[in-house]
């Protein structure tokens, strides 16, 4: 299918990059887990962070629908918090007017989850195994908005490297990258809420 095509393409000619950020963002991931229980009190600070974030108007309607038991509804909200808030709101949107801030974002998100997510006991450090594949593949969703944030700037600061006249050029180019990818994002998107909703309705 054409719009297969597209993203792939983006990834074929941006290759390198996406490779680079891969490492980043699961190094940064992996580093922030442990890294956390060795300094005093930043392990608790996750935890509040993640407990102030799950009370949260608009995401406790996500937690309120597992509560509730639809797989469904709760498939829906979780694919929905994750497109509009990581990847559109937090990362593509405020990308288009300050240069890479969508590295920034995702950084900072790997931090955010890699502190409550470090394992503390054995037990933890098993659910920690178990969940990880999840964990890891929700995060290509994000570094896959990563990718189109950083695109975006190579695109309008390089536009002679691709032939365009203007960095204007560059700069709509580098939107219609972003676009190509966001059919793969909300692949993935779904399939992860997908499989969070099954898992918890299974656990409970």
């Amino acid at each position: 299918m054409r719009i297969f095509e597209n993203f792939r393409t983006v990834l074929r000619e941006n290759w390198r990059t996406y490779l680079l950020l891969n490492l980043v963002v699961y190094g940064t991931l992996v580093v922030t887990m442990i890294v956390t229980p060795l300094i005093p009190g930043m392990y608790e600070l996750g935890l509040n962070n993640v407990e102030a974030f799950l009370e949260a108007p608009g995401s406790s309607i996500v937690v309120d629908a597992y509560a509730s038991g639809s797989i469904v509804k709760a498939t829906l909200l979780t694919f929905l918090a994750n497109l509009l808030f990581a990847a559109l709101l937090t990362t593509t949107l405020p990308s288009l007017g300050i240069p890479f801030f969508g590295v920034v974002a995702t950084l900072g998100r790997a931090v955010f989850i890699g502190m409550p997510f470090s394992p503390t006991s054995s037990e933890e450090a098993m659910m920690v195994i178990i969940s990880s594949p999840v964990l890891l593949i929700e995060f290509q969703a994000y570094v896959l908005a990563m990718l189109g944030s950083v695109i975006l700037w190579q695109s309008t600061f390089g536009y002679r490297r691709r032939e365009l006249p203007s960095a204007w050029a560059g700069y709509r180019a580098g939107i219609r990258d972003n676009i190509r990818l966001y059919p793969l994002i909300v692949v993935v998107l779904i399939g992860i809420a997908l499989i969070e909703a099954f898992t918890y309705n299974f656990l409970h």
